[in-house]
């Protein structure tokens, strides 16, 4: 799977995480499936109730559930919910032991989310993305987040 990043959106995910660094922030992924690949065109932020901290960041989940589905209705169905995004300032774009387990809540629900982390500071921000998959041994279902390649591009400007 291809990864497609528009470069706004990768903007806007500098902009959130150096608003609120050191704390933390984040949001939900919006675009579309295109057979593997992933296009992501547009993004919502954290919410009007999320919490911040330096290593953890809890979104306004009824806000976002809100913004996907109006997303959705706006785009005439094109825009779909894709995954989740945050920030690591100050630290490596790295899924932590917190993120696996929102991960694996998240693909309990959705197939093949995403999970995207911009890590940097002030000027520059460096994103890595993940997909998470529920595999289902025969004890107990388990997370397999696999790394996925990650291309920025450019919209047209119409």
């Amino acid at each position: 799977m291809t990864v497609w990043l528009s470069s706004p959106v990768m903007r806007s995910m500098s902009e959130f995480a150096r608003d609120l660094s050191p704390l933390e922030n984040g949001g939900i992924l919006l675009g579309w499936r295109s057979g593997e690949d992933r296009v992501i065109v547009d993004l919502r932020g954290p919410g009007p109730r999320a919490l911040h901290g330096r290593h953890c960041f809890l979104p306004d989940h009824e806000w976002q559930v809100a913004e996907i589905e109006s997303a959705f209705e706006a785009s005439a169905g094109d825009l779909d919910y894709l995954g989740d995004w945050h920030s690591h300032p100050d630290g490596v774009a790295k899924m932590s032991d917190l993120d696996s387990a929102t991960l694996l809540r998240i693909a309990r629900r959705v197939s093949a989310p995403l999970m995207l982390i911009v890590a940097g500071s002030e000027t520059e921000w460096t994103p890595q993305c993940w997909k998470g998959q529920v595999v289902r041994p025969l004890i107990r279902r388990r997370l397999v987040a696999t790394p996925q390649e990650l291309k920025i591009f450019d919209p047209p400007s119409v």
